[in-house]
């Protein structure tokens, strides 16, 4: 015991004084035990605004504070405050109540001992702790002036019923700042709207972190959507928290400092119940694959969307074949809106877009390239074309038929659409005619078993209509 203590002592009455001493003993560092924060998860930013605030979205943080009575139940509220408040400060900002046993998560505007809908109970566990999520609603107090540097602060009864504030826990060591909703350019006091979808468990939450490791603390915390609280409902909630966030499944929403130059990389799920980790998704550079590029955002309260889990796919239509002096008409697409599109000719030329035109000046076979980007995951898709030389008459429509199986280990089927007498040439690719013969009906087969493995080129030339197609046939 401390010597404060044993003077204490000296002053009661001798049956008190052993009494005391009986329990000091048996329960050491517990009896004058000082309620401290063992442990806490925070975020490094809170929005924030004087006057109305009417872009007010939820700021949450992990607590594990120690010293209480095991057993005994705590009501208890949570504010933020400044860096060394007075005594009698409560902080500001209405509270958020995260009841692991009944699993309803609620907000109050107005705090108090005295009114059960104004705080929320705690039980102690068997080592003094209490453990759990606390929330709390940025308000027009002045203590929210962007720039300003906070800290979360948690009001607590007696854990015997009691209606008066008995200990105020201030988690001093873990600052936040304030951040207001803004377009500038690495300006650290604005921020940006961020949200995402993903398969997170309902009221978990997602700790978001500027480095692939999740270590540090976070840059903020979102709560997984639908949490029940309908905040939607309120005019200061932010516009964007209301139609992209709120009460959706599996969404969340937060603020992102617009100074940050890593960008988002990494998302942690956390417990509901026990605040544990459960799964982490990466980004290694802060540009998602969706495009979403999160370094040094200047969106403010228009959000970008983060799709953290999207996965790039992509196609292209390359012709097999195509003629000199024509144009060439090269398409790609992809399943993100955010896509650049790079082409190679093969040629020594390039371009850009979803849709190319390109016209080869001399034959020969060219490989055809196209890189689908977006910023931060790509695809590359090549194709070999052969490029045949123009007589100078330019077919628009050459004629249409199926080559089939291809590839193939021998025989191959010409079909056609139409009955006309048809001429049917296959060749190398240096040009040696391998076999010609006329299609009467239209249906012909063709066997180029023996032939060395490669790829050939099959023309069919209609005898009425003058038209000519070419394509390319595998040989394995």
């Amino acid at each position: 015991m401390k010597e404060g203590e044993l003077v204490l002592l000296k002053k009661l009455h001798p049956s008190m004084k052993k009494f005391i001493t009986l329990l000091a003993f048996a329960f050491p560092g517990m009896l004058f035990a000082q309620p401290i924060v063992s442990n806490a998860i925070v975020s490094q930013y809170v929005e924030g605004n004087t006057a109305t605030n009417n872009n007010r979205i939820p700021f949450w943080f992990w607590g594990d504070i120690s010293g209480f009575t095991p057993g005994a139940t705590y009501h208890y509220y949570c504010a933020l405050d400044t860096l060394n408040p007075a005594p009698a400060s409560l902080g500001a900002g209405n509270p958020y109540f995260v009841n692991t046993v009944s699993g309803v998560i609620r907000r109050s505007a107005n705090a108090s001992m005295t009114l059960n809908t104004g705080y929320d109970s705690l039980v102690a566990d068997a080592n003094g702790h209490l453990k759990a999520w606390f929330g709390i609603e940025p308000t027009g107090s002045a203590r929210f002036t962007p720039g300003r540097i906070l800290c979360p602060k948690i009001m607590l009864n007696n854990g015997a019923g009691g209606t008066l504030v008995t200990t105020k826990l201030d988690f001093a060591a873990y600052h936040t700042t304030v951040l207001n909703f803004g377009t500038s350019s690495l300006n650290a006091t604005q921020g940006s709207a961020l949200y995402d979808s993903l398969n997170a468990a309902t009221k978990n939450f997602i700790c978001i972190y500027d480095n692939t490791t999740a270590t540090g603390r976070p840059i903020s915390i979102a709560i997984v959507e639908n949490d029940g609280m309908m905040i939607k409902q309120l005019p200061s909630t932010a516009t964007f928290y209301k139609n992209k966030v709120d009460s959706l499944n599996f969404h969340w929403g937060t603020i992102i400092p617009n100074n940050l130059a890593n960008g988002v990389r990494a998302l942690e799920e956390r417990a509901f119940l026990t605040g544990a980790p459960i799964d982490t998704v990466r980004d290694a550079d802060g540009i998602w694959c969706f495009g979403t590029n999160t370094v040094n955002m200047v969106n403010g309260t228009t959000p970008l969307y983060l799709n953290s889990t999207f996965v790039l796919t992509a196609s292209a239509i390359i012709p097999d074949t195509t003629w000199t002096g024509i144009n060439t008409v090269l398409t790609a697409s992809s399943n993100s809106p955010n896509s650049i599109y790079t082409w190679d000719f093969g040629d020594a030329a390039s371009g850009t877009g979803a849709s190319a035109n390109h016209t080869y000046l001399t034959p020969g076979v060219v490989n055809v390239q196209v890189v689908i980007s977006t910023g931060g995951c790509s695809i590359t898709i090549n194709q070999t074309m052969v490029v045949m030389l123009s007589t100078g008459i330019v077919t628009p429509m050459p004629l249409s038929f199926q080559l089939m199986p291809n590839p193939t280990s021998g025989e191959i089927y010409v079909v056609t659409k139409d009955n006309n007498e048809k001429l049917i040439t296959v060749t190398d690719l240096l040009g040696q005619t391998i076999s010609s013969q006329v299609l009467t009906g239209n249906k012909v087969s063709v066997d180029l078993t023996g032939q060395t493995p490669g790829v050939y080129l099959v023309s069919v030339s209609d005898k009425v209509t003058g038209k000519t197609g070419v394509k390319k046939i595998v040989l394995q």
